[in-house]
This record gives structure tokens, sequence and C-alpha cells, in this order.
């Protein structure tokens, strides 16, 4: 009877690893390969959002939600960090604080936030902490759906951030827009990272991986998903939950209470009921320190865990709760709406708990097969073999691993991350390696917590928040996510980065601000100037002063308001909205002030001012700004949804019940004499002309 060797054994068990390596991960490159296909077929520019039409649509209101334990190191510089940074205006959007009666310290950091912004409200929840997250957002919702019916408002979508992000500036905005579209919405999140040295490599080389992981999965397979009209999923964060999802789930829950990735169940559940989930991959172009331009994508920057314990932690509860939770092998095969795509991705994220075992194993086999084909070492297969081919099959699919993953690397986070996650050492990189032996104990911890853990056989139990802890940005560093007039003018396409470099020098050379800088070279128009300089400033800029018809210009001396370049628009309850330039100067209202005169201020230019002073601009309104103004007196707007709806009176007649405004009980009241369709239709025809 021949003797069964060693060698042999080893090489069938590197033989069945190949092949199920093959088998698990083959489906990935056919997968890449119909995409690239797809994606030439059809004119993926069609679809980019461009900057003008992101202000072509008034502001709705939003609601941003952050479920918050223990989170008082962190949640109030994320919070002062998103109302810093937003393009959005701030009265169109509310960010409640999801807290729990026994975390002492959170509470107290939510109610200073409360007292210090108008938009930011606490949200006790009704039971003691910790529940689980999905708990704590369904009780945040239930708080919102309260307050839309105190106040008669109506949110457009409810956004879900958690309280370690950097908010993109202009996610808000983009949100606006594209729910006009889309049911929900999904923003890329992109972990931060420190620029990665020698010094700092093995430091941060668990939050590397993430960074890894992240850039391939969020620049790439997620916009996949959403080409090949497959799931996207719900990242749990930059989240965006149009009110027409609310409304489905008027009295139910609507994050599934009984599950570890609440939001990857959810975009399941979403899918299965027909509502589409759109990935958001947007750039815009930002200038840098050293004066090059950069492409800076709409996403969500997190703070990820930096010791292996913490992260396998983490990817335990995230590979438990996706692949043994939320999705079964029959899931992907029972009868249902979902397209052949939508159930490959499902197969796609179920595998996960299988293949994350076969890498390891794989890249040990891969190893030995290209060291002994080189180096004086027994061969492992011999050359033309099945096992031989299986193996040169096997190469090829990591290489091919390797290349996607530097592409999508190398446009997230630059080349040197490309070096240190993928080219250090060359073919076998410490930081590839490291990932995936973390990812291999976090998927041992998930199939030991199916077997022997606590929610075996109780697959109804509400499950108990696993967070990780976290510690948020240095002040100068959010700075870099932050936008100045230059970044402005370079997003909106005002002028290019060459131009905008040769003014840049010469107002430092002349001592001169560079908005006079910009005017005089004409480089840009003023409405052009003001309108980049209201943005970086997080001010309203008003287009249309006409359409505040109303007499309380009489209440000033013209010849002041001429002087001073300012213009009433609206009569509060203490005071007055007043539209000004970046040229007022700012002690222009010390007098009214001193007299107790409350002032509000907004942009509009110098031009606009001047014509209105005179009464030579002739574009009205058709909105009764008495009606406008009670609103006001009564509490149910504030001023700046005021300007807002007067200002965008010629998009749509009925411009509150649009921005989610309108009290029940509120009807549209026009101008004596002039009925509604008319006065629309002659607002568009009169916007035409002007343009």
């Amino acid at each position: 009877m021949e003797v069964i060797t060693i060698e042999f054994r080893i090489q069938l068990v590197g033989l069945i690893v190949v092949l199920c390596y093959i088998i698990f991960n083959i489906d990935d490159v056919i997968w890449e390969i119909v995409h690239l296909i797809k994606k030439r077929r059809v004119n993926s520019e069609a679809d980019r959002v461009s900057m003008e039409s992101l202000e072509a649509i008034p502001s709705k209101l939003l609601a941003v939600i952050v479920a918050a334990w223990n989170e008082d190191s962190v949640l109030e510089p994320m919070i002062e960090n998103m109302l810093a940074s937003a393009h959005y205006p701030e009265s169109m959007y509310y960010v409640f604080l999801g807290v729990y009666p026994n975390d002492d310290a959170t509470v107290a950091v939510a109610k200073r936030l409360e007292r210090k912004y108008k938009n930011v409200h606490m949200v006790m929840n009704v039971h003691a902490g910790p529940t689980c997250k999905a708990d704590n957002i369904n009780n945040v919702i239930a708080f919102i759906k309260q307050f839309e019916a105190d106040r008669g408002w109506r949110f457009s979508a409810i956004i879900v951030h958690d309280s370690e992000d950097v908010v993109h500036p202009y996610e808000f905005k983009v949100a606006n827009f594209l729910l006009e579209r889309y049911d929900a919405l999904q923003f890329p999140v992109f972990p931060l990272q420190r620029m990665p040295t020698l010094k700092n490599f093995f430091r941060g080389m668990t939050s590397g991986t993430y960074a890894d992981e992240f850039a391939q999965n969020h620049f790439r397979i997620m916009g996949m998903r959403d080409t090949m009209s497959a799931i996207v999923p719900s990242a749990g964060t930059g989240f965006v939950i149009s009110h027409r999802i609310l409304d489905e789930y008027e009295n139910e829950p609507l994050f599934p209470e009984d599950n570890l990735t609440e939001d990857y169940k959810l975009s399941l559940i979403l899918a299965e009921k027909g509502f589409h989930v759109h990935y958001v991959l947007e750039k815009v172009q930002r200038l840098l320190d050293n004066s090059t331009v950069k492409w800076d994508y709409i996403a969500t920057r997190s703070i990820f865990p930096a010791t292996f314990k913490k992260a396998v932690q983490q990817k335990t509860r995230w590979i438990y709760g996706i692949t043994m939770q939320s999705i079964t092998f029959t899931d992907i095969f029972k009868p249902s709406e979902l397209s052949f795509a939508g159930r490959y991705t499902l197969y796609r994220d179920w595998k996960a708990k299988i293949v994350n075992l076969l890498v390891l194993p794989g890249y040990l086999v891969f190893i030995y097969f290209i060291v002994s084909s080189f180096v004086s070492l027994p061969i492992m297969y011999p050359v033309s073999t099945f096992a031989w081919r299986a193996c040169i099959l096997l190469t090829t699919i990591m290489i091919f691993h390797q290349i996607t993953r530097v592409i999508a690397i190398q446009h997230i986070y630059g080349f040197r991350s490309v070096v240190f996650a993928c080219l250090l050492p060359p073919l076998m990189p410490i930081r590839l390696i490291w990932g995936n032996i973390i990812n291999l104990s976090a998927t041992l911890c998930a199939w030991k917590q199916l077997f022997f853990g606590t929610q075996k056989g109780n697959k109804k139990k509400k499950v108990a928040w696993h967070k990780t802890n976290h510690e948020f940005l240095e002040e100068h560093v959010l700075h870099r996510y932050h936008r100045n007039v230059g970044d402005v003018l370079l997003e909106k396409g005002y002028l290019d980065s060459d131009t905008l470099q040769v003014i840049l020098d010469q107002s430092l050379k002349e001592g001169c601000r560079l908005g006079d800088a910009l005017l005089q070279s004409g480089a840009v128009t003023e409405e052009q100037l003001m309108t980049a300089v209201a943005s970086s400033q997080h001010r309203l800029f008003v287009k249309n002063i006409s359409s505040f018809t109303c007499d309380i210009a009489d209440d000033f001396d013209k010849e002041w308001l001429e002087q001073s370049l300012v213009y009433p628009l609206l009569k509060t309850k203490n005071g007055y909205v007043m539209a000004e330039t970046n040229f007022t100067q700012a002690d222009v209202y010390e007098n009214l002030e001193f007299e107790g005169i409350e002032i509000h201020t907004v942009y509009t230019t110098k031009t606009k001012i001047l014509d209105s002073i005179h009464g030579t601009d002739t574009v009205k309104g058709y909105l009764n700004i008495d009606f406008i103004t009670e609103l006001l007196m009564q509490d149910k707007i504030t001023w700046q949804q005021a300007v807002l709806a007067l200002d965008n009176q010629d998009f749509t007649p009925d411009i509150l019940g649009y921005m989610g405004l309108k009290p029940k009980e509120a009807t549209i009241q026009m101008l004596p004499g002039i009925e509604a369709g008319a006065a629309f239709a002659a607002a568009q025809e009169a916007a035409a002309t002007t343009d």
C-alpha cells in the first residue's frame, strides 16, 4: 500500500485552499469586468452634480440625527465643526442629539450645545442606556415627528451621523438637490488618517487598514453597486432618508432593533420595498495652502480604531450583524422583487464570513508558490498541471485585487499612501497582511458568537450598543475641511486655479483685499464675488431684493442708506433684516443697536442696493410680504426662513410648502389682484428674460 507523504498532504490542503479562494473570489473579477462594460455604455457625466444645479433649487428643511452614548469627549467639537463649516442656511437644518438619562457627561454637553445654538435640540431617550443604536435613533425620529406636528413643518429628510464625524461642507446642499430624484442617499465614508511616514508607520498600522479598505469599498465597490442597480447598503453614517420613507413607517420603528448592524439591515428592507438608495460619489475642487488644486470628495470623514483589540471588536460586530444576522443563504434565492444584481450583492456580502478565513492561508500558498519558483525549494506543483494552473489563476486574482486597491487609495489619499499601504515591502505589504489578520480574527470571533453567544436562538432579542470610543481632531486639522472664498470660486467654476493664483499674488503684493483685486481684474462679476463671500462666511445671499416689496425703507434716511450701502428687507419683532455688501462698514448699525434695535444682515451686491434705493429695480415678487411678516412675528418661521422664501418665490407659488415651512392652516397669499398661476408664470418669464 502506497504511503501518503506529508508533502502530498500539504499539496492537497494547499490545492483545496487555492480552489476555495478562486471559487469565492473569481466572481469579483467578473463583476468588475461587467461593470466596466456597462459603465462605458452609459454617460456617467450626465448624472454629475454641478454647483450650478445645486444653487438652482431652494433649500429644504433637513433633520440631522446624532445618537450618542458616552460621547462627551467628541460630541461638542463634532457639532461645532459641522455648524461652522456647512454651506447650507443654518435655519434650514436642525440637529437632534439622542442621549440617555444615565449618561450625565454627554447630557451636559448636549444641553450646552442646545443653549448655544438655536438649531440644536437634545432628545432624551425614554430608557436608560445603553440600549441599541437603533432604539436611540428611533426615539429621536419619534421626537422629530412631534417637532413637525407642533410647528406645522415637514423635514425633507433625516440624515444620520456619528458623533465623531467630520461632515463635508456640501453634504446638505447635495442631499437637498438629489432628494428630488432618490428615496435615500449614502455618502462615502473615508477614514481620517495622518500623513503616513516611516516614523508613524507602525503606530498608524491599524487605522491605516481602515483607510485602505474604505477607499476600495467606497470608491469602487459602492459605485459599482449603484451603477449596476444593485443594493447600496447603508454605512451607518452619512445616510440620508427621505420623508417619503418615514411616511411608510408611520406607526412602526424605522431602524430594526434586533440587529447589531441596523443600518445595513434597513437598507435591505428598503430595497425589498422598492425604495432606491443612491450612492453619492461627487467631488469638488479646492485650493491647498501650497497653491495646488485638489479634487475633494463630498464624503464623511470619520475616526476609526487605532488598536488591534478595538478594531477586532468593531469588525466582529459588523461581520456578525451583516453576514449572520441580516443575511441567510436562503435570502439570496427566496422569491422577492430583487434583481439578479441585488441578489449577487447579497451573496457578495454573505460570503465575507468565509472569504476572510481563506485570505491568510491563500497568502501562504501564494508565497510558497512564488518563492519555490525562484529559490531552491521543493516545487509545490509541477508546471502545466491543474494545480499549477490554479495557482497561476490565484496569483492573477491577487494581483488584480492589489491593482484595484492601488487605484482606489491613490484617488482618495494620494500616492504616498499607496506606497505605505500596498508597496511596503513589495509583493507582500505589511499593512495589507495586518488588515487581513484583523479581519480573520474578527471573523473567528463572529463565528464564536454565532455558536456560543448570548444571541444564539433568540433572533428577536434587542441587542445592546457595542460602541467604539473615539477622539476628535485638533482644530488646525479640522480647518482643512472648511472653505474660503478661493475654494468657493473654484468650486462654482467662476475662475480657474491659475487665474486665482495670479490674483492672489497680486493682492498680496499690492496689499489690497482679494475681493478688490478680483473685481479690478475683471475675473469675476460683483454677484459672483459676493455669492462666494457669503458662502464662505455662511451667510445668506439675496439675489432678488425687489421681491421684498414693502415700505420699511421709509423708516430710514435715503442718503444714509446710500452712503452706508445697506437696504432694509424685512421688519422683525425687535428690529430689521438689512441687506449689505462685503464693503459695508462693520460699525454702520452702531447707533441703531444702541437704541435697542436688533439688526440681522444678509449679503447682496452694491448694484442691487443702489437700484433698490433709487427705485430702478422693477422686477417684483408676487407673495404678500405682510403674510410672511405675520408668520415671522408669530414665530412660525425664522427671519432667515422668511428671507429665503421671499428670495425664492419665483421658483414655485407654494415656496413655503416646498421648503417644508408652511403651517397647516396657512394658504398661499398673493399680492392683491394677482392669481397664483399668473403670478408664477410672470415670475418665470421675468427670470428667463433677465437671464
